[in-house]
């Protein structure tokens, strides 16, 4: 399911928090499920779309 640009802004934020918090070592270890677990919850989320987004918000913020 596919979220609009609002939904997408907030996961953004909560990435950018994430990302001080962990190193990229510790992406698949942790951050991929805190992602999925969040999207899941609020928006109804896939795992696969999920990490999708998590590695694209990554990518832009580089």
């Amino acid at each position: 399911m596919p979220i609009n640009q609002e939904e997408q802004l907030e996961v953004k934020h909560y990435i950018e928090e994430l990302l001080d918090l962990y190193t990229e070592d510790e992406y698949e270890n942790y951050l991929e499920n805190i992602i999925y677990h969040y999207c899941n919850r609020r928006f109804n989320m896939s795992k696969n779309e999920a990490i999708k987004i998590l590695y694209k918000i990554i990518e832009e913020l580089k």
